[in-house]
């Protein structure tokens, strides 16, 4: 306990596995504690020793009942419900795992008693971390991607109508979910993950992306007023009609805030890659695919369903390509970035 607390006044994250003999107010004291069962095996039985255990376990509840089903007649009913009581009792000590006073000091509980889950909660709780930084730069270049497309709109008294706005919401959502389902890897990463936002890498790769956006936003609607010339009165309480500024600024918008997706998921070594967490590579190409196909027409009846004009051909191409442009830059940026500031660093111990 006092060597817990020594450690923790250092300002170093602790983690104590006991077993409750003489550790319960070390386990209280550490960060993390973890209580081990002293009579669990120290790994995970295999799969034959499992199936063995649990053919002797289902071997034994039949044994019990056809026991009970020879004496069910020689005996009263109280005595039938005594001795049933006695074998449930009997079954239930078998397969229940008895619980020491570490389980009542500890947080976590392990039904083995080798330390390795102690592995097991580094690598989750670092896939955590990593899936809610993730999360924060996501949400920090979406709302800036978005706040400029809709100043954009705005100085030209334009919006983006309900069907679109469902559209993006339903493209996106499923990115938003499937994101946060991502599993940690099996094998514990020699590197180490950022404990916050405020970190080198962070800032500065949120910074470099938006810029990249930023340009990307501003050369296409730029584009679009070279065809298409700002109009000399703005009514914004006038009815939603289809312009092609919409129409370019919002599949530009929805294909901005997917590469954000892309390009901020952190994968390996901390998580399963994108290839690998599938939910969410199917989603983000079926949004990509979507895209492609409303940036050329290709499907005129969608197109209409959802007030998009479909854009002359030239100004397809200056779209799609600006759009590639934009998505190999900042996954450059934020490569780069990872690798020469993207680890934290362990503190010295004084």
């Amino acid at each position: 306990s006092k060597v817990c607390e020594e450690l923790v006044s250092l300002g170093l994250v602790t983690v104590m596995c006991g077993d409750g003999t003489n550790d319960v107010g070390a386990l209280k004291h550490a960060d993390v504690g973890v209580a081990i069962i002293s009579n669990a095996p120290e790994v995970k039985p295999e799969k034959k020793e499992l199936e063995r255990k649990e053919k002797e376990k289902s071997d034994k509840k039949m044994a019990i009942l056809q026991e009970f089903r020879e004496i069910n007649q020689k005996r009263t009913l109280q005595e039938r419900q005594k001795l049933l009581e006695e074998k449930l009792k009997e079954l239930q000590e078998d397969t229940m795992v008895k619980l020491g006073d570490a389980s009542i000091a500890s947080p976590f509980t392990s039904k083995y008693s080798s330390v390795k889950c102690v592995c097991s909660i580094i690598r989750q709780g670092r896939c955590t971390l990593v899936t809610t930084l993730q999360m924060f730069k996501i949400l920090a270049l979406n709302a800036l991607i978005i706040a400029y497309c809709q100043s954009a709109l705005y100085l030209d008294g334009v919006k983006f109508s309900d069907g679109q706005a469902t559209l993006q919401g339903l493209l996106l959502a499923g990115c938003f979910l499937f994101i946060s389902r991502s599993k940690p890897l099996d094998k514990l990463s020699k590197t180490r993950p950022h404990a916050n936002i405020f970190n080198l890498y962070t800032i500065s790769t949120v910074l470099l992306q938006f810029a990249v956006h930023l340009y990307t936003i501003i050369r296409l609607v730029d584009a679009v007023h070279s065809i298409e010339p700002r109009k000399a009165s703005i009514d914004l309480d006038a009815e939603f009609s289809p312009t092609l500024l919409n129409t370019i600024v919002y599949i530009v918008s929805v294909t901005l805030q997917l590469n954000t997706f892309i390009i901020n998921y952190r994968g390996h070594p901390y998580m399963e890659s994108l290839r690998e967490n599938k939910p969410l590579c199917y989603s983000a190409i079926f949004t990509a695919v979507f895209m492609t196909i409303l940036t050329f027409g290709l499907m005129p009846d969608v197109s209409s369903e959802f007030s998009l004009l479909i854009p002359p051909d030239h100004l397809k191409q200056e779209v799609f390509t600006t759009l590639l442009l934009d998505t190999g830059l900042t996954l450059v940026f934020d490569r780069v970035l990872l690798w020469l500031c993207g680890d934290a660093k362990l503190k010295p111990i004084n």
